[in-house]
């Protein structure tokens, strides 16, 4: 049996796990570095730049103002000591950021120069650009890991947790050039594989890759995950051409102080958009589809021409052409120069962006199973019900580096690691795989379950379709026991897409177990049979985790 051993393994190399990886390195560990994709890839790679630096005090903001901000904007579901830990190292967070090669605009005196308006949530602008975005970043990424000198396995599919007496002690590898399975022995393991956007696909603006291994492999080993019910959808997405769907044109301040949505008679559906949570809008667009209002695209349309026949609008425009770049050359390619110039609506539906749970942690990125660490999108708790404005950055460098300093210092103080041996009903799963003769093509279940959490476990939910979304993931559960998959071992597709169908179907039934338990609209969170936020109640997390095999949710007063 082919091993590894570290004294940290890092799974995903995104913004968050090449940075809990580097600071590890520093702190003196001997650090491998696993990822299913090239090195800076996964959704930092698609990032607009934007991140929360440190309130400036000088506007009279502060990390008070900035901490109650973000559990507002939370609906008051957030643990407040992660909330309090991203606020206190957000601007470390970022000067780690620029020490690995990024940089963020400046004044001539050299001042972080903050935005003129805040994004969405924030009463105040602390919030930080960048010349330099999107695939850029990533280079960056993959360029800090180069210079840590470790390790780094890519195209390695990360299939499960392994266990020695209580103990996360490394994970099992599907290498995907060779087909060969590859055991890694670690005295501390971060989870850093991002959310699950795409569980949605096509309706997502998330890499395809994105598909929730973090939680699925969380959950298996024993993890809890907390309030995975909390799916953001960002409501302005594209509904055509086919090959753009999902792609994210705007946010509610998008619609200007004008702008309107209408159905397919052309009725006006919603106005004073801007003023409008994601969640709002989203909900709002598909209370109106689910009535018979949709475009032939299946989405409404976002019209923005009334801002172009008043002094304020105007105003609006010059801002939108000025800063809304990145969003114009999306409609530009989708629908044409018109459309670039507000002269024709676009039509638009919501598209799943970012998951605010995922694996509960203290605020050192610890989770209740001792040696396993989360950070990133990967980690639950710190955006609460809705997550604010240029705040996921901000998320991935506060705890990635916190998660890499606390795994060394973990590691330094234990022994020897188990034999190989621990790894032997994992490695002998994956040397499994190729050549199956089931019924199913992994594929296909994916598929299947992609359009089966879009349908019943969209932007807007009810119990019924909730009810029917738990059964057939159990159904896909039941069919993913007779898989179907190539003989080849070099780079077999239906293999990796086996091991990211569990974890899918893992994920999937942690986010509808809670939606179903959440009988609230709350956050991200919206129940048409439950529309309004129970104020009754205390405030609760849902709390998921395996109890002899069964994925099980309960209700936890906030707080304790």
């Amino acid at each position: 049996m082919e091993s590894l051993q570290a004294d940290v393994l890092v799974v995903g190399a995104g913004g968050a796990g090449v940075t809990a990886a580097v600071e590890a390195r520093k702190a003196g560990a001997a650090v491998v570095l696993v990822s299913k994709e090239p090195v800076g890839y996964g959704d930092t790679r698609i990032s607009l730049g934007a991140m929360s630096a440190s309130p400036d005090p000088a506007s009279g903001d502060s990390e008070e103002a900035f901490i109650e901000d973000m559990i507002r904007g939370g609906d008051f579901l957030n643990d407040p000591d992660l909330v309090a830990a991203l606020v206190r190292d957000a601007l470390d967070a970022a000067l780690t950021f620029e020490s690995y090669g990024h940089l963020f605009f400046r004044d001539e005196a050299g001042v972080l120069k903050r935005l003129e308006v805040p994004p969405g949530g924030h009463r105040a602008s602390r919030t930080i650009t960048s010349p330099s975005v999107g695939v850029s970043m990533g280079h960056v990424m993959r360029a800090a890991a180069a210079r840590a000198d470790f390790p780094v396995l890519e195209e390695a599919i990360c299939s499960e947790l392994l266990l020695h007496e209580g103990r996360v002690v490394g994970a099992a590898v599907l290498r995907l050039a060779t087909g060969t399975p590859l055991a890694i022995l670690a005295r501390s393991t971060i989870l850093a594989a991002g959310g699950a956007g795409a569980l949605y696909y096509p309706h997502t603006d998330c890499m395809p890759s994105v598909v929730g291994d973090s939680f699925g492999l969380a959950l298996s080993a024993g993890a809890e995950l907390v309030d995975m019910e909390q799916v953001q959808f960002i409501p302005f997405g594209i509904t055509h051409p086919p090959a753009m769907l999902g792609a994210p044109c705007g946010e509610p301040s998008m619609a200007g102080p004008f702008g309107r949505l209408l159905n397919c008679r052309d009725e006006v559906v919603l106005e004073n958009i801007m003023t409008m949570t994601r969640a709002q809008v989203a909900r709002i667009i598909m209370e109106e589809i689910r009535k018979g209002g949709a475009t032939p695209w299946g989405g409404l349309k976002l019209d923005l021409r009334p801002n172009l026949d008043s002094p304020v609008g105007e105003l609006f425009v010059g801002l939108l052409k000025k800063f809304g770049g990145p969003f114009l050359d999306v409609i530009r390619k989708a629908y044409g120069e018109k459309a670039v110039r507000l002269e024709e609506p676009w039509d638009v539906l919501p598209s799943a962006h970012y998951n605010m749970g995922g694996v509960k942690t203290d605020p050192d990125c610890r989770t209740c199973l001792p040696g396993l660490y989360a950070c990133g999108q990967a980690q639950g708790g710190v955006m609460g019900g809705n997550r604010l404005g240029s705040t996921s950055l901000t998320e991935i460098f506060v705890f990635g580096r916190r998660s890499g300093r606390a795994a060394a210092r973990e590691a330094a103080r234990l022994g020897r690691l188990p034999e190989p041996e621990v790894a032997r009903p994992a490695f002998d799963s994956l040397q499994s795989l190729p050549g199956r003769r089931g019924s199913f093509r992994p594929i296909e279940l994916k598929r299947s379950l992609q359009r089966l959490m879009w349908e019943n476990v969209g932007p807007l939910r009810d119990a019924k379709g909730l009810g029917t979304a738990l059964e057939e993931i159990r159904r896909l559960r039941e069919a993913a026991r007779e898989l179907k998959i190539a003989g080849v071992r070099a780079y077999n597709q239906e293999a990796a897409d086996a091991v990211e169908l569990r974890h899918m179907l893992a994920a999937a039934e942690a986010i509808a177990l809670s939606a179903q338990e959440r009988r609230e609209s709350r956050g991200a969170h919206v129940r048409a049979d439950f529309p309004n936020r129970d104020e009754t109640e205390p405030v609760r997390n849902m709390v998921v985790r395996l109890v002899d095999g069964a994925c099980t949710v309960r209700a936890v007063e906030r707080g304790r």
